[in-house]
């Protein structure tokens, strides 16, 4: 499998809460979810450059925050916590600052909007993560029959049919 060059920046140690290896990775995998965050602002800032007016503004703070949760936590390889933490004081920063603005208005369902794109996203990634792990932990039961003085019963395939001990593959009552 080819490998994508990678490029590492470790994070100063102030930002460090653990000795856990935090840094910046600067790989196609990182970035793209970044890329797709800048790709879909500049859609919708140039599409729907009106603002709070149009129908699906509750939408759009879902999906980029949602991006946001993402791009965080892909860049920054940092907890899961951590990059809800972020998104969500981004958004309601965000918000508090929309109140002060003169041609803006803060709002809770606003808000609400970025609460459910990072949730859903972390759900996600939860999901994935514990399903991965449930199965890397999965090994399969190879039941010992004859430990517990059990033998197979042999059957023909797909008819039920016992096998007789005579090794023809027909019972021998017919």
């Amino acid at each position: 499998m080819r490998r994508f060059p990678r490029i590492k920046f470790k994070l100063p140690d102030i930002f460090l809460l653990r000795e856990d290896p935090h840094f910046i990775e600067l790989s196609i995998g990182r970035i793209l979810p970044l890329a797709a965050l800048i790709g879909f602002g500049v859609l919708v800032g140039l599409v729907f450059e009106t603002g709070v007016s149009h129908p699906y503004d509750k939408v759009l703070h879902i999906a980029f925050f949602a991006l946001l949760t993402l791009s965080i936590h892909a860049l920054f390889c940092c907890r899961l916590r951590i990059s809800a933490f972020i998104a969500m004081s981004l958004g309601v920063l965000g918000e508090i600052v929309q109140g002060m603005l003169p041609h803006h208005q803060m709002s809770v369902p606003d808000i609400v909007a970025n609460a459910i794109g990072v949730s859903l996203v972390i759900a996600l990634i939860a999901l994935i993560r514990s399903e991965t792990r449930q199965a890397l932990s999965d090994e399969t039961n190879n039941i010992d029959l004859g430990e517990m003085g059990l033998k197979p019963v042999p059957t023909r395939y797909l008819s039920g049919e016992s096998v007789d001990d005579s090794g023809s593959g027909f019972s021998s009552d017919k």
